[in-house]
């Protein structure tokens, strides 16, 4: 027997077994190794965020405390490397946990791990750059709790729909386009990045990418500096008084990398993402070198002597189950962390089940709300190992194209995100710069929403143009949504106090609303697939999605397909 026709067979038994008919594989018209490679393909678009997560949310400084509140003491520095590592096992297991909570309740083939923006929003907005803001990263963690246990409610009753019509259409549309800026700024500065965005006496920002030994920090010129000669530096530098603008090694290999994702993503490698990465992190990893993430000083020392291990299992101390209780000052972020994950959440589903064929006239899908109920239950979980909100993927869409359709695929990117928690000491010596340009892509990927704003009319234009812009200046997603709403607001109630005196309204209250074609658009998909996914226009559904679609509402399973064809090469 040949090795296909021994793959064949393997299907075949696990299709007729009692876990291929939970998941419900044959009658979805796929099989073992497709899920497999389905689930592969998901991990590989989200690995990065074992990298780049970990970075981020160790910024706030987790619950280290500074000596005298310097955090820039060298003891504070060791504890927040420390959380850094620990951060890589529970961005690990908080990921593995969300895979399988989706797989056993909604059967959908959605991996989830710690949202991008929302873990950006939690460290520097919420906690603040080493612990500067004004919430306690205990009491952030407790917010993100409590986010889960309301969007669970919101889940189970229904009530996300009437939520998403409260949502003003601008804001909604500009939400996604505003973090990806904020992310793509994040990615450009050094901490997180590339390096090639620096900051500036006069102009507050400007192009960088000098080496190490040509920056001078920022200080912060208080009465302590002036008059006693005690000045607190920061990561915040410039290039402007010792040159050597845009010589960096470090920025120019990360640029590479950027090139080198955007080239495999044209080409619809979805693990662009991750060659981009360890392309670069590979490169830096060798010592003496101009780009090298082991300088022959006493950091890089402790850099390499931890990467060498290879293999450890990092404990979670520092971060398990560290809830505060003064929620009085996270009331602000509570509602963002809500906000930002239902937009997201939402998004994400209607994107990918449009993607299936499953999508409704009414922007619903079957098993919903176990599936937004195992996205709340992932926040929930993420919550007790120190995490932003747990969210699912858009990159989940690679397994979707892959041909999965079940939670199997789900299962699969889960089990890699096990076997990833005995590899910190690698994950923990990716370099910022190698991961920086991820996070630009992932930032312009996230702007594809800009064309369906209503650009014509000057009152969505304007309340968009907002949101998007307040985001990355502002280093807040919720000051751009309060920026947001309160042009709508402000704009809307002028409109109506003029109609009251006479005066029409500058457009027509009878004017479609763009989300009812976001609701049944399919992403990167033409008008032609749009009718064969989802039947709409009076066209008949595709017998793939027909089974798929009866399959989730059915009492019991229908018979297995007699393809090897998938929904997304119908």
């Amino acid at each position: 027997m040949g090795f296909k026709e021994s793959l064949a067979s393997i299907d075949e038994r696990f299709n007729n077994s009692k876990i291929g008919k939970f998941f419900e594989v044959g009658a979805r018209g796929s099989k073992l190794s497709t899920e497999i490679g389905a689930g592969t393909a998901t991990f590989m678009t989200m690995a990065y965020i074992l990298a780049v997560n970990p970075g981020i949310l160790s910024e706030s400084g987790g619950p280290c405390v500074p000596p005298d509140g310097n955090i820039f003491a060298p003891e504070y520095e060791a504890c927040i490397e420390e959380v850094k590592r620990q951060y890589i096992t529970s961005t690990a297991i908080g990921s593995m946990i969300g895979c399988v909570v989706m797989a056993m309740l909604a059967n959908l083939p959605i991996a989830l791990a710690p949202g991008m923006g929302m873990n950006a929003y939690f460290t520097y907005n919420v906690v603040g750059w080493r612990g500067t803001g004004g919430v306690p990263w205990d009491t952030a963690v407790t917010a993100v709790l409590i986010e889960g246990a309301v969007f669970l409610v919101l889940a189970l009753t229904g009530a996300r729909f009437a939520m998403a019509k409260l949502i003003p259409e601008p804001i909604r549309m500009a939400t996604a386009p505003g973090i990806g800026a904020f992310l793509a700024h994040l990615g450009l500065q050094t901490s997180n990045g590339l390096g090639l965005v620096v900051s500036d006496i006069a102009t507050a920002v400007t192009l960088g990418a000098c080496p190490l030994e040509k920056r001078t920090p920022i200080v912060a010129y208080d009465d302590d500096c002036a008059n006693n000669g005690i000045c607190i530096t920061s990561d915040a530098y410039t290039c402007d008084v010792l040159g050597g603008r845009m010589t960096s090694a470090t920025t120019w290999i990360g640029l590479l990398g950027l090139v080198i994702m955007i080239v495999f993503l044209s080409y619809k490698r979805n693990y662009g993402i991750i060659v981009g990465i360890f392309f670069v992190t590979i490169i830096s990893w060798f010592r003496n070198t101009a780009v090298t993430y082991f300088p022959d000083t006493p950091q890089g020392d402790a850099r390499f002597e931890y990467f060498s291990q290879v293999v450890a299992i990092e404990p979670i101390n520092l971060l398990f189950a560290k809830y505060g209780g003064d929620l009085q000052a996270a009331v602000l972020a509570l509602f963002t962390f809500l906000y930002v994950d239902f937009l997201d959440t939402t998004g994400t589903f209607l994107g990918l089940v449009s993607h299936m064929g499953l999508l409704d006239e009414n922007g619903d899908f079957p098993r919903s709300r176990l599936a937004f109920s195992a996205d709340a239950i992932a926040t929930m979980l993420g919550s007790l190992f120190g995490l932003s909100p747990v969210t699912s993927f858009v990159e989940s869409a690679a397994g979707v194209e892959a041909g999965g359709k079940t939670g199997v695929t789900a299962l699969v990117a889960g089990f890699y995100f096990l076997l990833s928690i005995f590899f910190a000491p690698i994950f923990a010596s990716i370099p910022p710069w190698a991961t920086g340009g991820s996070l630009v892509l992932v930032g312009s990927l996230m702007c594809r929403n800009l064309p369906l704003i209503k650009w014509q009319r000057v009152d969505h234009a304007v309340t968009a143009f907002t949101t998007i812009i307040l985001m990355p200046l502002t280093y807040s997603i919720a000051y751009g949504i309060i920026g947001g709403f309160l042009v709508w607001i402000g704009s809307q109630c002028i409109f109506y106090a003029l109609k009251l005196v006479g005066i029409p309204l500058p457009y027509s209250e009878d004017e479609e609303d763009i989300s009812d074609d976001i609701v049944k658009s399919v992403p990167n998909g033409s008008d032609e697939d749009k009718t064969v996914h989802d039947g709409k226009d009076g066209e008949p559904k595709s017998p793939e999605a027909e089974v798929l679609e009866d399959s989730f509402n059915a009492d019991e399973p229908p018979e297995r397909m007699d393809t090897d064809g998938g929904i997304m090469s119908a």
